[in-house]
C-alpha cells in the first residue's frame, strides 16, 4: 500500500513520544484521525440518546437489546466482505460512500423525530444502517492509518485512536445524557447529520492513495472465504481473535443494559446514566493515554488477556452494587481494562498478520466484535427473566470461563512471538 505522504520509519520508533510526534505532523493521519474523533462522538452521542429514549417510550428491555443487536448486526454479517473489499477498491472512497449514505439517514431521522412521527422501527432500521458504518471502521479506516503510520509505527497508532476512541466516548456520553433530557431524539440526529457534513470535508482533503493488494481474483465471495480459510491457518492470529469474541459477546453488551439498569435498579436520571457511561470512558482515556506514552512492546498478550480478566470482574460487581456511587467508581476499574484492551486488540491484530493478509484480518476482527449483538439478545433474554443486573452478572462471570478456556487452548496468546517492526 503506498502513500506519497508516508512516514519514513526504518527501524523507527525508537522513541514513543517520537513516534506519535512523527503521526501527528503527517496531514493524511491528522485527516483521518478526525475523521475517527467524529464518527466516535456520534456513534456514542446515538447509542446512549437512544438506548434512553427506548426504555422510556417502551419500558421494554428486549426492545433495547434489539436496538443494540441491528447496530452491531453489520459486524457479523459484513465485517469479512468489507476487509475483502478495502484490499480491492480505493478504501477512502469507500468510506465516503458510507458516512455520505449515513449522513442523509440520520438526517431524516432527525426531521421524523421533529414532526413526532417517528416509530420504534424506524429507529431500529437506523440502527442498522449506522452499523453498517461503523462495520467499515476496522477494515477500511484502520487500516489507512496503520499505511500511513508504518509497520514501526503502528503500536503508536492504535494507541493514538484508542485515546481518541475514549475521549469520544467520554464526549458522546455525555452530550448524549445531556441531549436526551434538553433537544430530545431529533436533536440527537440532527447534530450528528451535521458532523457527517465534517467527515465528509475531512475525507476529500486525504491525498493518501492505496493499491488493490495482490492474489484476488474475480469472485468476491470466493475472496472473501479464501482470506478466511487464511487467517484460521493463523494460529496465533485466531487465539487474539478469540479473546476478542469473549470481550464482545460476554463482556461489550453489557452497555446496552446501561441505561436499563440506570433507570430500573438504581433509579437515576439521564445526566447520571451519561456520567456512569462518561467515568468509565475518562479511565479508558487515561490507560490508552498511559500506554501510547510507554508504547509497551513486550507482554502485549498478557496485557490482553489480564484486561479483559479485570473488565469482567468490574463489570459483575457494577451489576450486583446497588449503590450508584460504587457504580461510578467501579466504571473506573473497566474502563481502564477496557484502555488496555482497546489498544493491544488492533496492535496485535495488526503485527501478527502477514502484510497481504492486514486488511482481512481487520475485516475478521470486526466479525468478532460483531458478536456482540448475539451477546446482547443472550442478555436481553436473560434480563427479561431474571432482571437485567442478574443478567449481567451471569454474562460476566461466563467471560471469565471463557478467558481461561482460551489461554488453555492458545498458551501462545501470553507469549506471542511478534515479527519484527522493521517498515
Amino acid at each position: 500500500m503506498g502513500n506519497g505522504k508516508k512516514t519514513s520509519n526504518g527501524e523507527g520508533g525508537t522513541r514513543p513520544g517520537a513516534d506519535i510526534a512523527a503521526l501527528l505532523s503527517n496531514g493524511d493521519f491528522l485527516r483521518v484521525w478526525g475523521v475517527g474523533a467524529v464518527l466516535g462522538i456520534v456513534r456514542w452521542l446515538e447509542t446512549l440518546a437512544v438506548g434512553i429514549f427506548i426504555i422510556d417510550l417502551t419500558g421494554s428491555v428486549v426492545a433495547v437489546a434489539i436496538i443494540g443487536f441491528l447496530r452491531m448486526l453489520p459486524l457479523l454479517l459484513l465485517g469479512a466482505l468489507a476487509g475483502t473489499l478495502a484490499g480491492r477498491f480505493s478504501r477512502r472512497s469507500l468510506l465516503l460512500v458510507s458516512v455520505s449514505v449515513t449522513g442523509l439517514l440520520s438526517l431524516i431521522l432527525g426531521l421524523l423525530a421533529l414532526a413526532d412521527v417517528i416509530a420504534v422501527w424506524q429507529i431500529a432500521m437506523g440502527s442498522f444502517f449506522t452499523g453498517i458504518l461503523w462495520m467499515t471502521d476496522f477494515p477500511i479506516r484502520r487500516t489507512i492509518m496503520a499505511d500511513i503510520a508504518g509497520r514501526a509505527r503502528t503500536g503508536a497508532a492504535m494507541s493514538i485512536e484508542s485515546t481518541t476512541i475514549h475521549v469520544t466516548r467520554l464526549l458522546g456520553a455525555g452530550l448524549g445524557g445531556l441531549l436526551v433530557g434538553s433537544v430530545g431524539l431529533e436533536g440527537t440526529y440532527l447534530i450528528g447529520a451535521a458532523m457527517f457534513v465534517l467527515i465528509i470535508v475531512l475525507l476529500r482533503g486525504i491525498k493518501y492513495t492505496d493499491a488493490p493488494a495482490s492474489g484476488f481474483h474475480g469472485n468476491l465471495l470466493a475472496d472473501t472465504f479464501g482470506g478466511l480459510r487464511a487467517i484460521a491457518s493463523e494460529r496465533l492470529l485466531v487465539a487474539v481473535l478469540c479473546v476478542t469474541v469473549t470481550f464482545n459477546f460476554f463482556g461489550f453488551a453489557y452497555t446496552s443494559m446501561v441505561p436499563v439498569i440506570g433507570r430500573t435498579a438504581l433509579h437515576i436520571d439521564a445526566f447520571a446514566i451519561g456520567l456512569l457511561v462518561s467515568a468509565e470512558a475518562g479511565a479508558s482515556l487515561v490507560a490508552s493515554l498511559v500506554f501510547a506514552a510507554l508504547a509497551p512492546r513486550r507482554r502485549l498478550g498478557v496485557i490482553y488477556v489480564f484486561s479483559v480478566f479485570s473488565f469482567m470482574g468490574g463489570v459483575l460487581i457494577f451489576a450486583l452494587s446497588p449503590s450508584y456511587w460504587l457504580c461510578l467508581a467501579i466504571m473506573g476499574v473497566t474502563g481502564l481494562a477496557w484502555g488496555c484492551f482497546s489498544v493491544t486488540q488492533s496492535t496485535l491484530v495488526l503485527l501478527v498478520s502477514k502484510p497481504a493478509l492486514k486488511a482481512r484480518a481487520m475485516g475478521a476482527l470486526a466479525i468478532c466484535i460483531g458478536l456482540a449483538p448475539l451477546g446482547m439478545l443472550h442478555l436481553g433474554w436473560l434480563a427479561e427473566h431474571l432482571g437485567a443486573p442478574a443478567a449481567v452478572a451471569i454474562s460476566a462471570i461466563e467471560g471469565a470461563v471463557a478467558v481461561v478456556a482460551v489461554m488453555v487452548l492458545f498458551p501462545r496468546i501470553l507469549k506471542p512471538d511478534l515479527p519484527a517492526t522493521k517498515d
